[in-house]
């Protein structure tokens, strides 16, 4: 596996870090985000601590994922939402023709 060598910059502090190839430009767009919100919280609550701007990042990008993973139509990773809803609908009709879908099938007798 091929690796490269980058460097992040969070709350003022530059981290050196080892990224499989093809993953630094996701990883430099995370640290991009926690940084944001970092300048956020320090400007928008004067706070000044940069363990507790870090932690209220850390928490605010939690509590938004698991927002997200509440959300009324789950979305698969890797899974285009048209495709998922594609499939929801080829199941639909499956069920109403009276085919049970192999997740819904409990074990033979």
């Amino acid at each position: 596996m091929n690796e490269s060598s980058i460097q992040v910059t969070i709350a003022g502090r530059t981290y050196p870090l080892t990224v499989a190839e093809g993953e630094a430009k996701s990883v430099r767009d995370a640290a991009g985000r926690i940084d944001e919100l970092v300048q956020r919280f320090q400007r928008d609550y004067g706070v000044s601590d940069r363990q507790d701007l870090i932690a209220m990042a850390a928490l605010q990008l939690l509590s938004d994922q698991a927002g997200h993973s509440l959300s009324e139509t789950p979305e698969p990773a890797g899974i285009p939402a048209e495709l998922f809803d594609g499939l929801e609908e080829v199941r639909s009709l499956l069920a109403q023709a009276g085919v049970q879908s192999e997740e819904g099938q409990g074990p033979t007798p």
